[in-house]
């Protein structure tokens, strides 16, 4: 059992390093964000059997108060309910609002990446922003990510978050979420992004072209985020800053159940097991996260049913492992500006532990998952 105990103290090792880059990424950011300029923006949404949430999307686009001019393109992504009609309505009424259909995305692109597609063929801006029909957007996110929209930028990571809520579900939901955002906002400020959202980022159209698009990964059910941010990043070592500032953060969906958190977030696993493809040292650290908390259960199981020897040893392990983990959830928040919920954060990493490996297992059957009905 001794090898076991080297593995953990190696993986925890690691984990440390990646940790201590992520805090440093936060502690000393150069994002700049002061850009006066108001270029052409082409907003690109998604959407699909997304009836219920789309009246709040269209209500907080149309309250946008970017001074540049803008479009906002619906691509209605096969929906089989009143989606198609409620943006046709809106189309009719607000020339700002451009109705298109995922079916002229190209033909070898599956899922939400065909209508991504269909939706940056028809924009006619050279910066194009990207979000969820589920997300709410403050009157001023259009406008506070392009302020970061400078000459020399390619590509633009933006903050999202998940309303804390009252269920436990919610509350997990937030906190791990936070801490995805906190781990991307210290690679891309440490200069080496990792990781993005479609919920909220921003890309150049001519990027999007030189690079080739989604091809590399057409039939993948994920990928439009960071995959695509990782392709970028070795085409032409695209140039990358995270937009954190307040008005330009949106908000995600909440899932108030556990089963479709975890089908939610078994779909994101998915990428993992591709990453290997394009970042080699990001693939390592996913590793690396999903083999320290597998070998601290080893650890403990083998203290409960074999020797109390490595009971010890969990705890030591195990305790280290919170303090590192407070530290990057304490910095993060406090350069994101957010209140410390430490009940949250107990809760969050104990469950964290089995959830990590539940998701890394569950990566491997990501693509037998349905989404809206497909």
């Amino acid at each position: 059992m001794d090898i076991i105990i080297y593995l953990t103290l190696g993986s925890l090792l690691y984990y440390f390093g990646m940790i201590l880059w992520f805090i440093a990424g936060n502690l000393f950011s150069d994002s700049k964000g002061n850009s006066k300029d108001t270029p052409a923006i082409s907003v690109i949404i998604a959407i699909r059997n997304g009836e219920k949430s789309l009246p709040n999307l269209i209500e907080d686009l149309s309250a946008q108060d970017y001074l540049g001019e803008v479009e906002f393109i619906l691509v209605d992504d096969e929906s089989t309910d009143s989606t198609g009609k409620i943006i046709q309505e809106i189309s009719a009424t607000d020339k700002r609002f451009i109705i298109e259909n995922s079916s002229n995305g190209s033909p070898p692109l599956t899922h939400k990446k065909r209508a991504l597609d269909a939706g940056i063929n028809k924009a006619k801006n050279e910066w194009l922003l990207f979000t969820d029909v589920d997300c709410r957007l403050d009157s001023g996110w259009v406008a506070g990510m392009a302020s970061y929209f400078e000459d020399d930028v390619d590509y633009v990571v933006g903050y999202s978050e998940v309303d804390r809520g009252k269920k436990w579900v919610t509350r997990f939901q937030a906190l791990d979420f936070l801490m995805l955002m906190i781990a991307a906002r210290g690679t891309t400020n440490s200069g080496s992004a990792w990781a993005s959202t479609g919920q909220n980022q921003a890309y150049r159209k001519s990027l999007f072209n030189s690079a080739g698009g989604f091809t590399q990964i057409a039939k993948e059910l994920q990928g439009d985020d960071s995959l695509f941010l990782q392709i970028c990043r070795n085409y032409k070592s695209a140039n990358i800053l995270f937009a954190d500032k307040p008005s330009c953060r949106i908000i995600s969906r909440q899932e108030t159940s556990w089963f479709s958190f975890f089908k939610q977030r078994m779909r994101w696993a998915g990428d993992a097991n591709l990453m290997w493809k394009f970042n080699p040292v990001f693939f390592l650290s996913i590793l690396a996260t999903f083999l320290l908390p597998l070998l601290l259960l080893v650890t403990l199981f083998a203290g409960i049913f074999y020797n109390p020897y490595y009971l010890t040893t969990f705890t030591k392990f195990f305790s280290i492992h919170l303090i590192i983990e407070f530290i990057l959830y304490f910095v993060g928040i406090r350069q994101l500006d957010k209140q410390i919920q430490v009940l949250d954060f107990a809760f969050w990493f104990i469950i964290h532990i089995p959830y990590i490996v539940c998701m890394g297992i569950g990566s491997f059957f990501a693509n037998q998952l349905s989404w809206k009905g497909r």
